[in-house]
């Protein structure tokens, strides 16, 4: 039978009409999870779909269609970690493509990024002009050499994997060099995978597992308590026992062990029939036998030698 959890479930996140490119008239975005998986597929039209027939998307589409474009996941990145202090509020996220101006690239981009007033973990500026111009002459990007020190500083403040972190550190992978490597590419999907099943499931699964371990250590806490008052009935019962061999004499010492466990059983209920209760019946003489008369009987016997050396 298949749970809630396992089943899979679509549902469709954006639906944009009015589109003119390439002859395109409609684009719809699709989100379908099953488990800890987490997709999106986009799809474009000619023609304008109604809502019936967005929602009538068979799964073959949306497994044919699943969206693949890095500079679409490095923009969704840079417009999330706006949103934080790493960022100005203007920053700008965007796309060229074609012919581009002199010294941008073709892709993904990021303009009015620079900010340095951002203050970082040490309470001193992320970065600085110096920072990135030492940065640029020895040939490295200025925006890879702000984003690598960013991750520094979520890292240093400890915070790494944190949804921070995975933004950062994906557009770090993409900026560092260009055109992006394969295997810079492969570690971006792989880091926003985890990202999209991080802010799916995290916050479930983090309350699932606090209640699972205060479960375990409520257990515990109810273990290490039964064992303690075990432990007391056992000391409390070879007194009982001493004292019983002390009144009647040698003979309840070479009486058979079930009997010395009966004639305990008596005096100890009598003393505290309170005390050795499980479920509302009284402990059997299995118990009394089992914990005190076999499991203690060298207690026993050193506790009335003790007594035999005072006479």
């Amino acid at each position: 039978m298949t749970s809630d959890f396992e089943k899979k479930n679509s549902k469709l996140i954006n639906s944009d009409t009015g589109i003119n490119f390439l002859g395109f008239k409609h684009i719809a975005q699709f989100h379908t999870q099953a488990g800890v998986s987490h997709l999106t597929s986009s799809m474009a039209f000619y023609d304008k779909q109604d809502d019936e027939a967005l929602w009538d998307i068979p799964d073959y589409i949306l497994s044919d269609t699943l969206e693949k474009d890095l500079n679409t996941t490095i923009n969704v990145c840079a417009r999330a970690l706006a949103g934080t202090k790493y960022f100005p509020k203007d920053v700008k996220a965007g796309e060229s493509f074609g012919a581009v101006a002199e010294g941008q690239r073709e892709g993904a981009y990021l303009e009015a990024w620079e900010d340095f007033q951002i203050v970082g973990f040490d309470g001193l500026p992320i970065y600085t002009e110096a920072t990135l111009s030492d940065a640029e002459n020895a040939d490295q990007d200025r925006l890879a050499t702000a984003l690598w020190l960013i991750v520094k500083d979520i890292c240093d403040e400890g915070r790494m994997l944190s949804p921070d972190w995975y933004l950062a550190r994906i557009l770090f992978e993409f900026f560092r060099e260009y055109p992006v490597p394969l295997e810079n590419a492969f570690l971006i999907g792989e880091l926003y995978k985890e990202l999209c099943v991080k802010q799916a499931y995290e916050g479930e699964l983090s309350t699932y597992y606090r209640s699972l371990t205060e479960s375990q250590q409520r257990r515990q806490l109810g273990a290490s308590a039964t064992q303690k008052k075990a432990e007391e009935l056992r000391n409390f019962c070879v007194g009982m026992f001493v004292d019983l061999a002390v009144r009647v004499g040698p003979m309840i010492m070479f009486a058979p062990p079930e009997i010395q466990a009966h004639e305990l059983r008596k005096v100890a209920l009598d003393a505290r029939p309170d005390s050795f209760v499980r479920s509302g019946k009284p402990y059997s003489v299995e118990w009394f036998l089992r914990n005190v008369i076999e499991d203690r009987r060298l207690d026993i016997i050193k506790a009335l030698e003790r007594i035999q050396a005072r006479k």
